[in-house]
């Protein structure tokens, strides 16, 4: 039966009669918390049964190596914190040429949708994923953006709930469900529940910058080394804004 964990004011939906979920984790903050979370209902609501599969992305190889190995940092610590779980990882490969988001060009989908590239790369490898492993259902952590900021590339994420948007939480796709629990809260909501659930563990591994860094590529950076941030890009900001406002609240 479709239920659904509620944390802090947030319905999260889960039926425990799925055999398999899947959840694509791609080393930030948002799909991690999600990922443990999920993994908590397995272990905690009656679904000890339940397969994980993990969908993770390599992108950005040329530029941003690094992020495949914070991808897979996040993925180990899911996978020691939870034993008891069956994981299945799906590697999948995204080339930089397709990697322009909101900010570059477009191409037409097989819905007829003007998309780039590189959420068509994501779309349809979860599809694949979830088609070819008789997977019923697929969450994403995509949040909302920050009310009353205005950061920098800031990409296309105002979207409140109401009776036109509720429909994006719950979506009914190729006879499976797609689900983002988390579309219509914000960072903030993100990181005060790794602060009030002792998860702090977990969120410290995680990163959300999504910059490059002057002299690091994939040429010259070594798996796992330490990468700085570079605090400019909206990712930065969006994260050091969500970290300021769960410290006002704990205040």
């Amino acid at each position: 039966m479709l239920k659904s964990i509620t944390i802090d004011n947030l319905d999260i939906p889960f039926d425990t009669e799925w055999k398999k979920i899947a959840i694509s984790v791609s080393g930030g903050a948002d799909s991690a918390l999600l990922a443990s979370l999920l993994c908590d209902m397995i272990k905690y609501e009656g679904n000890p049964t339940c397969e994980v599969h993990i969908i993770q992305h390599v992108r950005n190889w040329k530029t941003k190596p690094w992020q495949q190995y914070d991808a897979i940092r996040v993925l180990d610590w899911i996978l020691n914190s939870y034993p008891d779980i069956t994981f299945q990882r799906h590697n999948n490969f995204i080339p930089p040429e397709m990697e322009y988001a909101d900010k570059g060009p477009t191409m037409v989908d097989e819905y007829g949708k003007q998309v780039s590239g590189d959420n068509i790369e994501l779309r349809s490898f979860a599809e694949f994923i979830c088609q070819s492993y008789d997977i019923p259902v697929y969450y994403n952590a995509v949040t909302r953006n920050p009310k009353g900021v205005d950061f920098n590339g800031m990409p296309s994420r105002d979207i409140d709930e109401d009776e036109n948007n509720k429909h994006l939480k719950i979506m009914e796709h190729m006879g499976r469900l797609a689900i983002h629990p988390f579309r219509f809260v914000d960072k903030s909501w993100v990181l005060k529940q790794y602060q009030e659930q002792n998860r702090t563990e977990l969120f410290n591994i995680t990163r959300s910058c999504e910059g490059e860094v002057e002299g690091l590529d994939y040429t010259t950076y070594k798996p796992n080394q330490q990468v700085p941030v570079c605090g400019k890009c909206f990712w930065c900001k969006e994260r050091e804004w969500a970290l300021e406002s769960v410290n006002k609240l704990s205040v």
